[in-house]
């Protein structure tokens, strides 16, 4: 019976899916900014990512995938997703209109959206500073001070282990991992919005939100 039963845990282990972490030698820090790439439940390629942590806790975590797709999600302590659940979320920079689109909860603690094209997506989130996004409980703005730098080497990253550089069709769809507990031993910034976010900063006034095409 013993023998029978270490037997079904080995059979049981063996079908288990491999958790999907770090790629070896992939990994990349640029001021706040830390990244890297990821395998799949198989152990090959999944994406490239690049992460910043605030003091008070937050995460702001960007994802680029083969698929030619950008995921932007948030946490912060005290707000609990429920996995699935769906937003209309408002992602806005200090000036021009903000993009509106179907947000999700990829699990309890990360919500944000993901936009196809990921060249288009950089180049809205080097459009300025600060970032917020409204419609998931955490309304904030977010210093991305050194997120130019931090995205061209998480493009670097993805153009390096996706091999041949081939993107795939939107369609294909991104791999939902949500992102690690951020390693506490990596640097933090302080420069997150106060007193109700970028609406408030002096000669950051957000204007009047209106609609405007995913970037």
């Amino acid at each position: 019976m013993r023998a029978f039963a270490l037997a079904s845990a080995l059979v049981a282990a063996s079908l288990a899916p491999v958790q999907a972490e770090d790629i070896p030698g992939s990994q990349f820090e640029v001021g706040n900014w830390a990244g890297g790439a990821i395998s799949d439940d198989r152990g090959g390629f999944s994406h490239c990512y690049t992460s910043v942590g605030y003091v008070n806790g937050q995460t702001l975590w960007i994802g680029v995938y083969p698929n030619d797709t950008l995921s932007i999600l948030l946490s912060q302590p005290g707000v609990t997703f429920q996995p699935g659940q769906k937003f209309e979320l408002w992602v806005m920079m200090e000036t021009g209109l903000p993009a509106i689109g179907n947000g999700e909860a990829w699990d309890s603690a990360f919500a944000g959206i993901t936009y196809d094209g990921v060249q288009a997506s950089i180049d809205f989130l080097n459009s300025g500073r600060y970032l917020r996004m409204l419609g998931m409980g955490i309304d904030d703005g977010f210093d991305i001070d050194g997120i130019s730098p931090a995205l061209a080497m998480a493009q670097e990253c993805l153009a390096t282990q996706g091999g041949s550089g081939k993107v795939l069709g939107s369609g294909a769809g991104a791999l939902k991992v949500p992102p690690k507990v951020p390693d506490l031993t990596k640097p933090k910034t302080s420069g997150v919005g106060s007193g109700g976010g970028l609406g408030t900063r002096p000669g950051g006034a957000l204007g009047t939100p209106a609609p405007k095409p995913s970037p």
